[in-house]
């Protein structure tokens, strides 16, 4: 049975983990001990990972390596002070925003233009796992699913800007989909955008959301801005797409 290391068990790591168990032998990593004898009940070998740390051997000697942390300033410094396994697929999991200032339709042949300090992180990470033997770099549009819904905290709001501009977000069954889809197929060294095909307005499609669910309508004013539309034409190439927006 081929090993997973999921370095990051949060939301969507916890959610990869449960989908992967069944057919990987599956490690990871969470930041609080109460989550480590969590894991461990449900049969996945956890370990504690704070910035100060270093992952064990075991972590890193892998069949697949998830990495899946947020990014902070001296990040790459630590994961290169890692004793990485060569033989080692590293899946990356990286975000949509190193495409920053880009308008129109962007796909992953875009020279990304990050503005914010962790988009420009996440850029140099990805640099960095691009020398590596196998790697695949995942760029993750806005993550939804469940709950977990930014219409939620907009109900309500007034003056929200960037109302015509069109949303770039993706399902979490779609991230969990996607990731074993990398790891079943072996795909390595390659680049992949995941975004949802579908790009409403932000302003139709919160609305939208918050009439189907009985919230108060957020109001937002337009930007002079076109905005951009993440292309998933890419990875639609070798995956269906099958979570749902609503």
């Amino acid at each position: 049975m081929n090993k997973v290391s999921i370095i990051g068990l949060g939301w969507f790591g916890e959610a990869l983990a449960g989908e992967l168990k069944a057919q990987y032998e599956i490690s990871g990593t969470t930041r609080s001990e109460e989550k480590v004898a969590a894991f461990r009940s449900q049969n996945i070998h956890a370990e504690k990972l704070t910035h100060t740390d270093l992952p064990s051997a075991q972590l890193l000697s892998a069949d697949f390596i998830v990495l899946n942390i947020p990014p902070f300033l001296g990040q790459l410094d630590w994961l290169k002070s890692w004793k990485w396994n060569k033989k080692s697929h590293v899946i990356f999991i990286s975000s949509t925003s190193v495409y920053g200032k880009n308008t129109g339709l962007v796909d992953e042949l875009s020279l990304p233009i990050p503005e914010t300090e962790n988009a420009k992180i996440l850029l140099e990470e990805e640099e960095w796992f691009k020398t590596f033997e196998k790697f695949t770099i995942v760029r993750f549009a806005g993550l939804i699913g469940g709950s977990r819904h930014p219409g939620n905290t907009l109900s309500g709001r007034q003056g929200i800007a960037s109302g015509n501009l069109p949303i770039n977000l993706i399902h979490l069954k779609d991230c969990v989909g996607f990731i074993k889809l990398l790891i079943d197929k072996h795909i390595t060294n390659e680049t992949f955008n995941l975004a949802h095909p579908n790009h409403p307005s932000r302003r139709d499609y919160y609305q939208s959301y918050c009439l189907k669910n009985h919230l108060t309508l957020p109001e937002f004013i337009d930007s002079p801005e076109s905005g951009k539309i993440i292309s998933h034409h890419k990875a639609s190439l070798i995956y269906d797409f099958v979570g749902n927006l609503d």
